[in-house]
């Protein structure tokens, strides 16, 4: 059974938990998938995917246990682009893939696409304190941390790429001032707010 989060409005909750979640009422999007315009529930992998609602007094959070036949993964970052760019909906509409297919934190934000009516049966009221552990904080998290782990076993200096050129663009936007040693290969940005600096080795860029 696939495990996802949807959120409903709270004066709906006793009567989705009875009655279920008709696809003809509750979807959200029409999306083309294996080439058949389908009807889709739009839920979470992770309840906190959707800080927002996940912290509203006015939505409450269902958990859904599903057959994974009716379910499938999408990138939601690019379906939010998409919906100004003919481009970026192709390759949202690229990224879906079965359930049984992602591998998580492969996706910024993913959504679990539901393509049939959800029975009461499957629905259960999510226990914020008591409910099954998630097995990571939000899938943001999740997706960072996969692409930083990739990139530190590649390049052993990945973690000051990445600080100097955070440090970079804050000389650029006026923050810090920057000095490079070129000879040593050491840059120092200095924060103009209190006078701190920060030292950073200066990355070969060219073997990214």
């Amino acid at each position: 059974m696939v495990e996802v989060y949807y959120y409903v409005p709270s004066d709906e909750v006793a009567t989705v938990v009875g009655c279920g979640l008709k696809l003809s009422k509750w979807f959200e999007k029409e999306v083309m998938i294996a080439d058949e315009l389908r009807k889709c529930l739009s839920a979470l992998l992770n309840p906190k995917d959707d800080i927002i609602k996940y912290r509203s007094n006015s939505l409450k959070c269902v958990k859904l246990e599903l057959l994974p036949n009716y379910c499938y993964i999408a990138d939601s970052c690019l379906y939010q682009v998409g919906l100004n760019d003919p481009g970026i909906m192709q390759l949202y509409l690229n990224s879906i893939v079965p359930v049984e297919s992602y591998i998580f934190g492969s996706y910024r934000v993913p959504e679990c696409l539901i393509t049939s009516t959800v029975i009461g049966d499957s629905i259960s009221i999510l226990d914020k304190r008591l409910d099954s552990p998630v097995l990571f904080d939000n899938s943001e998290e999740l997706y960072i941390n996969n692409i930083i782990g990739i990139y530190n076993e590649q390049h052993s200096d990945f973690n000051d790429a990445m600080l100097y050129n955070f440090y970079c663009k804050l000389t650029e936007i006026g923050r810090v001032d920057k000095i490079e040693d070129i000879i040593r290969k050491i840059a120092i940005f200095v924060d103009k707010r209190n006078g701190k600096a920060f030292t950073s080795r200066i990355p070969h860029m060219e073997k990214y």
